[in-house]
Formats: C-alpha cells, structure tokens, sequence
C-alpha cells in the first residue's frame, strides 16, 4: 500500500525564502541500512549525532547561505521526484539541524516559532533530567589521547587473533565451573549478605571499569582502521540507583561506516566482562573456601557474567544489546521510531487521519516496530519497578520520591499530552469528533475489562510428592557400596537386602579383636596356674572385648540393608553409588507405599488466608518440568502454624524452588520467612505415574475477582512484605 505523504504544508510560507547555511564544521560519513544509502553528521562541538535519508543529506548539503529552501527543495523535485523530502520533512529537517545548532543565518520570528529551538531544547534536558535521575552522569576526564596511547596494544584484542584468544579463556572458564555447578548455585545464596556486599560492590566497579574501557579502546581501534578517528572525549562517573560507577561515553562509534564493527563495538564490554568472569571461575574453583581472593573471585564471576547479560546483554533497555540489534536488523532509531509507529497506526486506524505519517520503511520493519514498541514499554516497567522496590526497602521516602516522578512521566504526563492533542491538534480538525469518542469509548472499554468484568483468580505454588507410609533408609555405618537393589523393586521386612556394602577397616578390626581375644584367653589359662588374682582382670577384660566383637558384628551386618516395612524400593541414584564410599547417616533411598501418595506444599501467608477463605478450591497438578502430565487434587488440610524447615531442599532457591532461603541455612531448607503447609491429595489414577521426591507445581483457582481488583491484593501484598506497611 502507498504511503500517503502530503507534498505540501500550509507553514511552508515561514521557511521558504530563508537562505541559512549548513555548518561548515559538520562531519560527514556514509552508512547503507537494508540497501538504502544514509548520511551520519556530526556536531564536532557537541559530539551529537543525527542521521539523515540520501534525499534529506542533499538537502541540507546544498544550504550554501545564498539558495532559498523553496529554491533547494525544487531542485531535490527535480533530481528526486517521489523520494524528494516533502515540505513537511524540510521543516522537520532544517528544525532538528537548527536545535542542534547545525544551521547558520537570519531567521524571521515566525520561523523561530516554528522550529521552537530553545524551549523545546531546555524542555528535553529537563525531560532527559527527570527521566534518567537514576543514572546520573558526571565527566571527569578525556581519555582521548590515554586511548590513542595504548590503542596499539589492548585493539589486538578486537582482532581475528584476538576473538580466538578470548574464546580459549571463555572456555576454560567453563570447563573450571563444569563440575561445580552445585556449589556455585549453593554459595549464589550469600551473594546479598551484608558481609559480602562490600566485595560485591568492589567487583561491580572494576568490572564495569573494564566493561567501559573495553568499549573505548574497540572503538579508538576501528576508529582509526576506518579512518574515522574513533574519539572519545568522555570518562566520568554514573550514579546508578546512587551508586558510582564508571562511564565512557563512545557514540563516536556511530561514525564507523561498517556495521560489524558497530556490533563489535557494542558488544565489546560484554565481550570483555565475560573473559574476565571466565578468569573469576578459573581463579575461584582453584582456590580454597573461606579466603579472601575466593570470595572475591566469586563475586568478579557473578557479576561479570549474570549482571552483564541481564542489563546489557538486554536488548529491550536501551544498553549495548539495543545499538547491537540496531545494527543487526539495520532499523536505526528502533526505539523512538517504534513508538513513532504506534502512535500512526492510532492515529490512521482508529482516528481516521489519513495523511498520518508512517515511520516504518517496508513490511519488515513493521512486525519490529509494533514488537519492540510492546515489549520494551513491559520491560522496561519491570525494570523500573523492581529498582522502586529496592530503592524503597532501603530508603522508603526516596522510593516514594522516584516512584512519584516515574509516575508522573509514564501515566500522568503522557495522558496529558494526549487530551490536549485531542482538543487542540490542527491534524484533527477534521477528525477531532472521531478521535474522542473512539478514545473515550477505548478508555470505557478499559475500564470495564479490568475493573467490572470477573476474571478467573488463579495462583501456583510448589510442593513435593511424599507417601503417607514410608521408611528412610540411610547409611548405618561407613562403607564401599558392591551392589543395590534396583529403585522399583517391590520389597517385603526380611527379603533381600537393599544394599551391599563392604567395610575393609571393620574386617580388619574384626580380625584383630579376634586376635586379641585369643590372647586373652590364653593369658587368663596360664593365670590360674601362676597369678589367681589376675584372673579376675583377665576375664574383665574379656568380657569387654566380647562386647566390641558384638558392636563389629553389627556394625558388619549394617552394611546389609533391609527394608523395615513392605513397599516400593525407591533410590533413582542407586546407580551412582556403586562403588563409593558412603558415610554413616547419609540417604540412600526410601521404601514407600507409592499407593498412598500426598503433595506436602509450602505458601505464603496471604495464599495460605486465601485457600482458607475458599470452601472448595480446584486444584491442578502437573510435574515441574512435564507441563503434559497434569492431574486433579484436593485439599486435605491447611497446617496453620508457620514453620520454617522445607520439605525438601529442592523447593528452596538453592534448590530451584521458589522459596527464599535464609542466608545463614546450610542444608537448603531453612525458609527465609515462615510458611504454611498444604497437604493435596491426587486423584486415585495419578499414584501410579507421580514418584516420592517429585518437585510439583499445584495451580489454585479461587473464586473470580476484576483484573483490577487482583492487582490492588497483589500490590497491597507487596508493600507489605517489601516495606512492612
């Protein structure tokens, strides 16, 4: 379908016989995004940059000071035809290269109206002030010629040479952790205590340190390649959420005529981050627990691998991983064209303008417009409110602050400008009836869906498959497994013994007591010939090494393991055993009556008020993992005294679970704060596919509520946790 782009504009009187001049200090380089030839400028003075359409760049190339803008856009008519800028896109260009300060010569008050320079230059430093006060940038320093010093050295790492270098440490790093995944998941558990937040803090800044320089030297080192200089001029610090860290700023890297080195450039601080978290790992798994430079190691791992890939690595946040999908799709200005573009398709489908603007070039372009404008605006309210959340846990009024101010930019002033465009916008003069009522009759709709119409209330919690009957079989004593009895078997008291295991150190030792034994009994037999008041002693000592034979018997048929009661053998590991030494007390397995199985659920206080409140919830089972089984239950009984200790170390964070872990636990199991538990009965027909030691996920749906009505439970929920309100 055509774009509908109006040639003329009723302004156009204001600018039309100005002859300013394009700055003669203005940098120019050329890019190609998806076969379309573009033009990057450059304002040395400022070091901003703006990119322009071939058409548009001729336009303002041949502002000489003598030809007028109506005499310059005939002649881009005339070479141009339908690509030539309209007189729309003029004044939109001569006011973007003017606010910029591109632009030299007279202008009549009523151009100066129309481009709106000043105010509207004040208004977005005011507006990018509020907006990013959480990310706060101070310059100290230019790093230029530091950069241009040593250039030579740290670029041979955004080299062919350098990439295989990098990929070598990165993958010994992953071969270290390899077989310590389960203590690196254990010891992620402490990453917050306050004991280890000044280590976390100290690996923060020097990450980020390294993540910012690796940015500035890749983009010093192609800068140079391409002959496009690559400078940067600014190194500083960012307070981010109040905390100081360093910042380099590298958009000279916007000049680089080769996309890849684009992408490089940008993904250069993760790239960085990563080879020294795999160093961290190398360093961490060499070293012993509890020192210094393993904790440190550790928290220089945590950091320059999860953090760095959560936030740059996120694409939906206008980081490094944004300006690499920017290249990589070729869409430039993703983000606010993204937004350009929804506001058209309100504007030219539901209010009927049809000369609206479309941003997008091309179908494809489309589908990544409407995606990202959707889910950037979901991640980024993630994002924000989960920094309110913590900023308020710590400092409840600068949380109530910075929650006021994001309000008042993303609902409060957005609403704002959307009623004053609907009452004063000339494009809706024609169309200002349809806009407000289609807007009204939305915001009717809105209102109802969330607020009136009843929605289905459901909420999941974790629980862990038990039988009613069983038995725990742990090691009694120390010893060499030979052989078990496969996990399944049906097992009677008295059958065959779960597990075999040998002892040489009890063999040894029953040897020797059998040996001293002898002895004994010899010393005693010569004793009554020779010492009669010895004998007594003697058969003391006999009885007492009697008794130790007793103990070594038992301890010897220990090592034989039956079952107390009958059931099922059930040891999914019992594989992995042979041929190890197991110590006494450890767990092997369990006999259970896998007829009569239970679901033991941990919830919250506000779940466990709300399962209490409902006379007959429904409840959905399914295996964590295995979405395709799913099964019926019903509540059994609801404990109402809070405990602490988990039913299984696999519900816990450590463990995969959901439940937050205490941070001086040992054993995976100590809750952070107390829960109820919820006893579920499955269906008769799910005993025999569901196992004890089962992770499940149990769905609960309560009576239906309004959308908005559930939200305000959540939200009133969270503020009392997080802020005890």
């Amino acid at each position: 379908m055509p774009v509908d782009r109006p040639t003329f504009i009723e302004s156009w009187y204001r600018v039309s016989d100005l002859t300013p001049r394009l700055l003669g200090a203005v940098n120019v380089q050329r890019q190609h995004f998806r076969g379309l030839r573009w033009y990057v400028l450059q304002n040395p003075s400022s070091n901003d940059y703006f990119r322009l359409s071939a058409p548009a760049y001729h336009f303002a190339a041949m502002l000489d000071g003598r030809r007028t803008v109506n005499g310059v856009w005939r002649i881009c008519m005339e070479r141009f035809g339908d690509a030539a800028p309209t007189q729309g896109e003029v004044i939109d260009v001569l006011s973007r290269l003017y606010a910029a300060n591109l632009l030299q010569g007279d202008f009549a008050p009523d151009a100066e109206e129309l481009f709106q320079r000043h105010r509207r230059r004040k208004w977005r430093e005011v507006r990018g002030l509020l907006t990013n006060f959480l990310f706060i940038r101070v310059p100290l320093w230019d790093p230029d010629r530091f950069l241009g010093r040593w250039v030579g050295v740290f670029g041979k790492w955004f080299t062919l040479y350098g990439f295989f270098a990098w990929a070598a440490i990165v993958g010994a790093g992953l071969w270290a952790i390899g077989g310590h995944m389960g203590d690196m998941t254990r010891q992620a558990s402490g990453v917050l205590n306050p004991d280890n937040l000044p280590l976390l803090y100290v690996a923060l800044v020097i990450g980020k340190l390294c993540h910012e320089m690796g940015h500035a030297f890749s983009c010093k080192h192609f800068g140079r390649q391409s002959g496009t200089g690559g400078e940067v001029h600014q190194m500083g610090i960012m307070f981010l959420v109040f905390a100081p860290l360093p910042f380099v700023d590298a958009s000279s890297a916007w000049a680089l005529r080769d996309k890849r080195q684009r992408i490089v450039v940008g993904a250069s601080g993760m790239l960085v981050e990563l080879a020294i978290a795999s160093l961290a790992a190398i360093l961490w798994v060499h070293t012993a627990e509890g020192t210094t430079v393993h904790a440190i190691a550790y928290n220089m791992m945590f950091i320059a691998s999860v953090s760095t890939l959560l936030f740059n690595g996120n694409p939906l946040l206008r980081y490094d991983a944004y300006y690499i999908l920017l290249d990589a799709l070729e869409i430039p200005n993703l983000d606010s064209r993204s937004r350009t573009y929804v506001a058209y398709l309100v504007k030219r489908y539901l209010w009927g303008i049809r000369k609206a603007h479309d941003p997008s070039h091309g179908s494809e372009e489309k589908g990544w417009l409407a995606f990202y404008a959707v889910a950037s605006v979901i991640c980024r309210a993630v994002v924000f409110a989960a920094i309110i959340l913590f900023v308020g846990s710590r400092f409840f009024s600068i949380g109530l602050l910075v929650a006021a101010i994001l309000v008042t930019l993303w609902l409060v002033r957005p609403l704002a400008n959307l009623f004053r465009y609907l009452a004063t916008s000339p494009e809706l003069n024609r169309q200002r009836m349809r806009a407000a009522m289609t807007t009204s009759a939305g915001c009717f709709a809105l209102i109802v869906f969330v607020g009136l119409i009843r929605a289905p209330d459901r909420f999941r919690i974790e629980g862990v498959v038990e039988p009613y009957t069983y038995a725990e079989i742990h090691m009694k004593t120390d010893g060499f497994v030979r052989r078990g009895l496969d996990s399944g078997t049906e097992i009677e008291p008295g059958g065959p013994p779960l597990i075999e295991a040998s002892s040489p150190a009890l063999e040894a030792k029953r040897e020797r007591l059998a040996a001293e034994l002898n002895q004994l009994r010899i010393q005693r037999q010569h004793a009554h010939t020779t010492e009669a008041a010895a004998v007594q002693i003697m058969s003391e000592k006999v009885a007492a090494l009697h008794e130790q034979i007793s103990r070594n018997h038992q301890d010897l048929n220990d090592l034989h393991l039956g079952s107390p009661i009958p059931g099922t053998w059930v040891a999914p590991e019992i594989d992995r055993y042979s041929g190890r030494y197991l110590k006494q007390g450890q767990k092997i397995g369990i006999v259970a009556d896998l007829n009569d199985l239970r679901i033991r659920a941990v919830a919250g206080q506000s779940v466990a008020a709300r399962l209490i409140k409902e006379t007959k919830p429904l409840v959905a089972i399914r295996v964590k993992g295995q979405p395709e089984l799913e099964v019926a239950g019903r509540i059994e009984t609801i404990i109402p005294a809070g405990q602490d200790r988990l039913p299984s170390a696999a519900l816990g964070y450590a463990g995969g679970g959901a439940t937050e872990i205490a941070l001086e636990d040992s054993d995976g199991r100590l809750a952070a704060e107390p829960f109820f538990e919820i006893l579920v009965i499955p269906e008769v027909p799910a005993s025999g596919r569901l196992r004890p030691g089962q992770i499940m996920v149990l769905r609960f749906e309560t009576s239906p509520q309004p959308l908005l009505e559930q939200g305000l439970r959540i939200l009133l929920q969270l503020f009392q946790k997080r802020f005890h309100v």
